[in-house]
């Protein structure tokens, strides 16, 4: 099949395109950095340079191909609210799937895009989809991870400072958690696949308390009195606000606000999603490696 594929040389197209490529495919990257065109083509894929911004370019980028595969990426521009950014990104994508007559999507959604406003952040996903789904005569797979692993390098800091893992829930609470490796794997399935309608696939690696995350993570980066500690959303809110923009900082600390509801994780348990093959101490190392950058 011919595919194009957003997300450049990404942590999770480094692995979807040599396992696309592998199996045969004709596959063609979007990248928005002529820099990244000879990683590209060394792994067998034909890159297209261009801006996600340019709904010419990605119409042209998107005929031909038999299967497409979108995502949320980039920056907000100055001052832009994330859900706004991803709302345009999902009209513009929209319109040129429509242009280029294309007929099989798979979108990068996220765990929470079945929710609403309450999950914060999380609510452009349900945004994105619905814009998704107005485009007519097109199946798509909404691919929902959980939270990735790589994300707990933000904590690195306060870890190392402070020797606790600060969070707006409490630690007897399980939360999802996905690698890359296991992201692509549900990715690349996806486009093999030609549903006959709509469907939605989650992607996770490993069910942790909050007890089991400090415990880990307190052995892998050699931590032994690190503990949780659970903070008021405004306590939250202030520490991110220290390393994220205001807008961006409200909208995360309300995502993790909707770790508190029980019916948090509903749909993805309704779905009965096989774990994948990466657990935490598979990428203790990358995690370590920024645990040792912090001053």
């Amino acid at each position: 099949m011919k595919l194009t594929l957003v997300g450049s040389l990404g942590h999770i197209n480094s692995f979807t395109i040599p396992a696309l490529v592998a199996q045969g495919h004709d596959v063609t990257v979007i990248t928005s950095s002529e820099a990244r065109v000879p990683e590209i083509e060394q792994l067998g894929a034909h890159a297209q340079v261009g801006s996600i911004e340019d709904t010419a370019f990605l119409t042209d980028a998107f005929t031909g191909a038999d299967a497409v595969y979108i995502m949320l990426t980039g920056r907000p521009a100055m001052g832009q609210d994330i859900v706004e950014a991803g709302r345009a990104l999902a009209e513009r994508y929209r319109i040129a799937i429509v242009a280029a007559d294309v007929h099989r999507v798979v979108d990068l959604s996220s765990v929470g895009a079945d929710q609403g406003p309450e999950v914060g952040s999380l609510y452009t996903y349900h945004i994105m989809e619905n814009i998704l789904r107005a485009a007519p005569d097109v199946t798509y797979t909404f691919v929902r991870p959980v939270g990735f692993f790589a994300n707990l390098a933000g904590d690195m800091a306060t870890i190392k400072h402070d020797h606790k893992l600060y969070r707006n829930f409490p630690a007897t609470i399980c939360t999802g958690w996905v690698a890359p490796q296991d992201i692509a794997k549900v990715v690349v399935e996806a486009l093999n696949t030609t549903p006959t309608q709509n469907d939605v696939r989650y992607a996770i690696s490993q069910w942790l308390t909050g007890y089991d995350l400090v415990a880990e993570l307190a052995a892998g980066l050699g931590i032994p009195d690190l503990t949780w500690q659970t903070v008021t959303d405004d306590e939250r809110l202030a520490q991110l606000k220290k390393v994220l923009p205001p807008a961006f900082a409200l909208s995360m600390m309300k995502s993790a606000q909707g770790q508190r509801k029980p019916d948090f994780y509903a749909d993805l348990q309704a779905h009965r999603p096989q774990l994948g093959m990466q657990r935490l101490k598979d990428v203790m190392p990358q995690l370590k490696a920024a645990f040792d950058q912090v001053q």
